[in-house]
């Protein structure tokens, strides 16, 4: 898909819960944090150790990029962030609240409503439509019943959130049929359905070639600042990681 063909996306109202507040990315407080972050993993009777120690802080509105070379530990320090693991030393802090240690019910609640996830392999349900997958939160999330009653709105809101990512003439396409730049923009808009505070992306062009890479950078920096957004990404290029505003270099499972 040519820059030229490509469809543009289109800019979304802003959300209710965010109307008529300052844009994020003017803001300075922090959002999440980390400290001391341990972290290891056991191979037969070896412990090898992933995380030493690690201490970040993510300025609310932020684009933050977290590189490092394959085995760095990056992605490790991403899950732990997004609680989908937990450190063995050391703790995580989201809105001036440790996380970390929160029980599984309350961590899967502040993910699934605050944490947009992003992920390098897309995770698209090949059976269900490009629509269809970006409602697989909501779904999730609400139970049956109450999906049914609000199936109208979160309906409006997907088809809203894949136009602005330039997927309105794709909607009923499935994952097959989509290009990996496509199924990526499709998995930015499913992590947006829920309004999300925060995206964590976990290398999102790493499956891509450079120019898909380019443009699923643009989308996330544009709705960086038409969703209100707070982006960390792991990427290891370099080169991507310049379009952010921090950048947080691992080497050996420390920051340097």
């Amino acid at each position: 898909m040519s820059r030229s063909t490509a469809a543009q996306p289109a800019k979304l109202p802003s959300s209710p819960r965010k109307s008529g507040t300052t844009p994020l990315k003017l803001a300075t407080q922090t959002l999440m944090s980390a400290t001391s972050i341990h972290k290891s993993y056991r191979k037969g009777t070896l412990e090898v150790p992933v995380l030493k120690g690690v201490d970040l802080e993510i300025a609310e509105g932020s684009f933050t990029a977290i590189v490092g070379q394959s085995g760095s530990g990056k992605s490790t320090l991403l899950h732990l962030l997004a609680t989908l693991d937990a450190p063995d030393q050391g703790a995580v802090y989201f809105q001036d609240r440790q996380i970390d240690n929160l029980p599984s019910r309350q961590r899967e609640a502040i993910r699934n409503q605050e944490f947009g996830l992003i992920f390098q392999f897309y995770h698209l349900l090949p059976e269900l439509t490009t629509l269809e997958n970006v409602l697989v939160p909501k779904m999730v999330q609400d139970g049956f019943f109450s999906y049914l009653r609000n199936k109208r709105a979160y309906k409006k809101r997907a088809a809203d959130l894949l136009e602005m990512v330039g997927l309105g003439h794709r909607m009923t396409h499935r994952p097959s049929e989509l290009s990996g730049g496509e199924m990526q923009r499709t998995a930015i808009a499913r992590a947006l359905i829920s309004e999300p505070s925060i995206i964590l992306a976990d290398e999102p062009t790493g499956n891509l070639d450079e120019q898909n890479g380019d443009e699923v950078l643009e989308t996330l920096n544009s709705l960086r600042n038409q969703e209100n957004l707070t982006v960390v990404m792991v990427t290891h290029d370099a080169n991507l990681a310049q379009t952010a505003d921090k950048t947080i270099r691992l080497v050996n499972g420390k920051v340097v």
